[in-house]
């Protein structure tokens, strides 16, 4: 007889437990959805789990996050997961990033990863972090609550390299909900109001566990396209429907296949250089690429702000510094012509993470990041 942690799990004749101990997650987001999917998989005995997060336990937090406490209140959410997760069980590797995902995990770390779960409150968050597995061909997996429900989103990109992303079927109301954050140029708003969504244990315990399933079961050999699973906490259904791929998709219309991704940060010239000349560019940040007062005509500022990530700063940079008034035109552009972006960035390449080149028989991915310290590599 056996007589290690995993026992009862050996008695299941389905339940592998070998492929769970090599599995690597990546979890994006250490609220009351992250804390339930870490308790999951370090249970399970998941070999490496990352927490990428960049904000602080509150005392609100700690009616729906099971690894939280009174005296974690001010520390890094991902820090205090990982910390008290770990307890569970020692085996299981556990590392918090702290910081938003954007700029602390690179495609090359992300490849390492054999699953990614967003376990975010924003729509803007899943939209990013679902371009990046699916340029990376890494097991995508959404999951959302909110006082009654719980949504679960699969997406088997190793597995299915054209199957529907996230964005395929996002609704209207979701892109508004974005462009909310947003002003009229692009720039992000400073006094932006934060919708709070009301939430339970009971829906994030539903949703950890739903993706955590989810997760223990893909991989390059598992298909059966993306789907998304609901389930209602009252009334005690679920449902189950099909995402189609939709070939207009602004999330995945542009990567064909499976891109081809090549590093791009030390050999940027060669790499433009090898885009047909007319070829669209998509940039995976928004750039600043003109600035000057509408009111005064004022552009003294514009070497601060043009060429420069959009994301860095927000619409407090239109009001203009020599007459006073929010008048200042800031362009804003995240699509180029492979000629244009070579001439607006002859030595360095953009400020961004990467760039999607549409060419006449792939689509080519440019990575800026391509090596990040500190992350996992394949």
């Amino acid at each position: 007889m056996r007589h290690d942690r995993y026992l009862r799990h050996s008695l299941i004749d389905w339940f592998p437990q070998d492929r769970v101990r090599a599995a690597r997650v990546a979890v994006i987001g250490a609220g009351a959805v992250g804390n339930e999917v870490v308790k999951n998989l370090a249970l399970l005995g998941a070999g490496a789990i990352d927490v990428y997060d960049f904000d602080r336990v509150e005392l609100h937090n700690l009616t729906r996050a099971v690894f939280l406490r009174e005296s974690d209140v001010g520390r890094p959410k991902a820090s205090a997961l990982a910390a008290r997760a770990g307890e569970v069980d020692p085996a299981v590797v556990l590392r918090a990033v702290e910081g938003d995902f954007w700029n602390t995990l690179s495609l090359s770390a992300l490849a390492g990863y054999d699953c990614a779960i967003a376990a975010v409150d924003n729509f803007e968050a899943r939209v990013r972090l679902n371009r990046m597995c699916r340029i990376d061909g890494v097991d995508f997996i959404s999951a959302g609550i909110d006082s009654r429900h719980a949504t679960v989103e699969v997406f088997p990109f190793a597995a299915e390299a054209t199957c529907g992303c996230y964005e395929c079927h996002l609704p209207n109301s979701a892109y508004k909900r974005i462009a909310e954050r947003y002003s009229c140029g692009g720039l992000r708003k400073a006094a932006a109001a934060e919708r709070l969504v009301p939430t339970t244990a009971i829906t994030a315990s539903i949703a950890g566990a739903l993706a955590t399933s989810a997760a223990l079961r893909l991989g390059r050999d598992a298909g059966g396209g993306a789907r998304r699973v609901f389930f209602d906490t009252i009334a005690g259904t679920s449902s189950v429907a099909a995402l189609d791929r939709r070939a207009e998709c602004v999330g995945c219309g542009d990567l064909g296949d499976r891109p081809r991704i090549v590093p791009a940060r030390a050999d940027w010239n060669r790499r433009i250089a090898d885009v047909p000349a007319d070829s669209a560019v998509h940039t995976s940040d928004p750039i600043i690429v003109g600035y000057e007062c509408a009111q005064c005509g004022d552009a003294s500022r514009a070497d601060r702000y043009v060429l420069r990530r959009a994301l860095d700063f927000d619409d407090r940079i239109a009001i203009c510094a020599a007459c006073g008034k929010a008048g200042v035109r800031v362009d804003v552009r995240d699509e180029f012509a492979a000629a244009e972006l070579a001439r607006l960035y002859p030595e360095a390449p953009p400020p961004v993470k990467f760039a999607i080149a549409r060419l006449p028989d792939e689509a080519l991915c440019m990575d800026f990041e391509e090596k990040h310290d500190g992350q996992r590599a394949r």
